[in-house]
């Protein structure tokens, strides 16, 4: 403590954080809105221009029947997510598999599939970001709910002590 703060109770001290805390679970909640909104808008903007897909190449070309099955033979997802340390909070990154066996999603739909298709999968590949954004932003929000809650009980164990 400071020569500033030695004259003032640790109650108070633990009162001013505790508000910096709230504006700062505030500014997160209006954050994770927004990725909520930008994950709604890409997912809506990617299933038109699927639509707009299978408008143009037919509707048996693009659709469920194409997408492997359970007896189709294994391959890895060519985006992950890994959970690593990044200033002593953990955060979850998207990388990029390297592995051989990944599988181009096009590739499904024929040789020629059109710009839409194209542009669909760089909106859902884009979607995913937000979505581990969105995911990083709700970590936040629930380790400060853990700082709120036990700054409340030093406050309230303060209160009992001072009385």
């Amino acid at each position: 403590m400071t020569a500033q703060n030695e004259d003032v109770p640790s109650e108070a001290v633990a009162c001013e954080l505790l508000d910096k805390i709230i504006v700062k679970q505030l500014h997160l909640m209006e954050e994770k809105m927004r990725c909520e909104l930008n994950i709604e808008s890409n997912i809506k903007n990617g299933s038109i221009h699927l639509a707009k897909s299978r408008y143009i190449m037919g509707q048996s070309s693009v659709s469920t029947t194409r997408l492997p099955t359970e007896s189709s033979s294994d391959f890895s997802a060519s985006t992950k997510c890994e959970t690593i340390e990044e200033d002593g909070l953990k955060v979850m990154k998207v990388i990029e598999n390297d592995a051989e066996d990944t599988v181009n999603p096009l590739r499904w739909f024929g040789v020629l599939v059109p710009q839409n298709m194209h542009k669909a999968k760089s909106i859902f590949q884009n979607t995913i970001n937000y979505v581990v954004e969105c995911v990083n932003v709700q970590m936040q929000l629930q380790t400060n709910l853990k700082l709120i809650e036990m700054l409340k009980q030093y406050i309230n164990s303060e209160k009992v002590t001072a009385a």
